[in-house]
């Protein structure tokens, strides 16, 4: 039992990791409904101009964190800016502007590998982490903040969603842009608003997660931006707080199957659940039938 305890927890742990990305993914989604793949490479950029300013310029924990969320933030309303809106404008497709955002995120990846070396970069420089027993559990630091983080944050847009003016707008405008624009929101700076947000979470997570594994590498987008989008689907589209609930899913069950099964399978195991979800539940888990935050 107690080595299914540590599989779990686990799980929770990865869940977390998943949860952090998708949280921003699906504010982006919300307000825009554009599949934002780029967000994998803000995320990996902004893990190194966090590393580059907390161990390569030496300016400590907090400098990082604040850089790589400047950063992140700037990117993401950047990309929206240069991109999402002049195709919003124009009526492109959004699958065509899926596509484009895919395109960004290869282009930021192998700029990532320009600028900061395609080798594995070590980014905690105090060494291995401190491990603690918690009854028959072991975890360490970093993953505990990763969880709490999670908590925390899905709590507060839960709440901002429901209860703060700005919040509901951006829902209103995920329901109906078109409305949404008649009845006098300003659709343009909300977008701007929740990519700025949502990219300034992900930059913020992509150090926790760093200092969790213990390396970044510039290829690292990929993979998180492949879980998070099956998390956010797990969940439900459109729903911020489902979202952060499909990552939690998807990564306790990810590692209880592991328990039995090969690790390799793993990523296997993620898209049958996500085939699973699409012919039997499409809106989600936590999603609604009609469009919700």
């Amino acid at each position: 039992m107690s080595v299914l305890s540590q599989f779990v927890f686990n799980g929770i742990v990865a869940g977390s990791v998943y949860a952090l990305i998708a949280l921003g993914f699906a504010l982006i989604f919300t307000a825009s409904r554009v599949f934002h793949f780029a967000h994998g490479g803000v995320y990996t950029v902004s893990a190194f101009a966090g590393y580059t300013v907390m161990v390569t310029l030496g300016l400590g924990l907090a400098a990082g964190f604040a850089t790589a969320a400047l950063v992140a933030a700037l990117m993401g309303v950047g990309i929206n800016m240069v991109l999402y809106e002049p195709m919003k404008a124009g009526n492109v497709s959004p699958f065509v502007a899926m596509i484009s955002s895919f395109g960004v995120l290869i282009i930021l990846t192998n700029l990532t590998a320009i600028v900061w070396g395609s080798n594995p970069t070590v980014l905690s420089p105090g060494g291995s982490a401190t491990i603690y027993r918690l009854g028959p559990i072991y975890t360490t630091g970093p993953q505990l903040q990763i969880i709490v983080f999670t908590v925390v944050l899905a709590l507060l847009l839960w709440v901002f969603f429901r209860f703060v003016r700005l919040g509901i707008a951006i829902r209103a405008m995920g329901s109906d842009a078109e409305l949404a624009e008649v009845v006098g929101m300003p659709s343009r700076r909300l977008r701007h608003i929740s990519f700025i947000v949502g990219s300034g979470l992900v930059g913020i997570s992509s150090l926790l997660i760093g200092l969790n594994v213990g390396i970044i590498d510039f290829n690292m987008g990929f993979d998180i931006m492949l879980m998070a989008t099956v998390a956010m689907i797990i969940g439900g589209l459109g729903n911020v707080g489902a979202a952060a609930a499909g990552g939690f899913v998807l990564g306790v069950v990810q590692n209880v199957a592991i328990w039995k099964i090969e690790s390799k399978w793993q990523l296997a195991i993620s898209f049958g659940i996500l085939i699973l979800m699409l012919l039997f539940r499409p809106s989600g888990l936590f999603g609604e039938r009609g469009p919700a935050a």
